[in-house]
């Protein structure tokens, strides 16, 4: 993914990585704003990458596959804005995770562009299906 890059990851307070996105003309809806599909896709790429923070051999070794994405639209993003999208892990079990996810512009401004939960179940050891 040529348009995003992974800036920061930290292991405290909580597992984390902060992402830079810049909204790209192919990624947008009629009205040239980031397309909603495209907010929700981006959102479960990365915060399933933080689960790489504590996945080990045995523990969440293939990142899982999603349950639940909720995702809360709150305001356009136009053509060409640098947005930054901060996940984290908010909680892990043996079979289940739950993360969150901001994407707000990049910049002084706390101008919040979506939100979103993300629930996930783990495959590890469940073979093909």
């Amino acid at each position: 993914m040529p348009h995003l890059n992974l800036l920061s990851t930290s292991q405290t307070p909580t597992p984390r990585c902060t992402f830079l996105y810049t909204v790209q003309q192919a990624h947008t809806n009629r009205v040239n704003t980031l397309h909603g599909g495209c907010i929700a896709s981006l959102f479960d790429f990365c915060t399933s990458v933080v689960i790489t923070l504590v996945s080990k051999p045995g523990f969440w070794e293939f990142v899982g596959v999603s349950r639940t994405l909720n995702t809360t639209y709150l305001r356009p993003a136009e053509v060409g804005a640098e947005v930054l999208v901060e996940c984290e892990l908010v909680a892990v079990g043996r079979q289940l995770c739950h993360l969150r996810g901001t994407m707000r512009r990049k910049g002084g401004s706390d101008e919040v562009f979506a939100t979103c939960e993300h629930g996930k179940f783990n495959m590890d050891g469940r073979g093909k299906l």
